[in-house]
């Protein structure tokens, strides 16, 4: 991310789909190569990404911050939001402020001393968020799909 208050940054992490977790894991100056393996979140039009985050995202983000803050890993008992020793200060718990309420629920904005490295981290739990939700969508879809063949073949369901 850049921008935004301090130095321009890169933050690393990696969501886990089985278990729903997302590690917030290093916290570190921002680097414009790409890295194998990797995808690319950024505010950076002129980087090669996976992902422009622009300001449109961060009420999303928020939501997908908060979202993962307070759920629950598939273990029952894990937090789905975790952050390293090494990522500490990317976590944007203090520059998130309410901003009212309106026809979807609470409202939000950051603040304006807000880091990089934390705009980056909920670009991040943005991402992870709705991926995750496009894969329960998925899955969904493909069982529904699986379920109109089998009845086209002539399976028999109990509803």
């Amino acid at each position: 991310m850049v921008g935004y208050l301090g130095k321009a940054a890169t933050v690393f992490s990696a969501y886990d789909e089985s278990s729903r977790i997302l590690v917030v894991s290093v916290e570190s100056a921002y680097r414009k190569e790409r890295r194998d393996n990797c995808i690319v979140i950024t505010n950076d039009k002129n980087l090669e990404r996976d992902s422009l985050f622009d300001n449109e995202k961060i009420q999303d983000s928020i939501i997908a911050f908060y979202g993962l803050q307070s759920g629950i890993a598939e273990d029952g008992k894990s937090t789905r939001l975790v952050f390293s020793d090494k990522a500490q200060r990317a976590n944007p718990n203090d520059s998130i402020e309410k901003d009212g309420i309106d026809s979807r629920g609470q409202r939000y904005r950051i603040s304006d001393d807000i880091s990089c490295a934390k705009v980056a981290t909920l670009a991040a739990c943005w991402y992870a968020y709705h991926r995750a939700g496009f894969s329960n969508s998925a899955k969904s879809l493909s069982d529904k799909l699986l379920s109109a063949q089998r009845l086209n073949q002539g399976f028999i369901f109990s509803i």
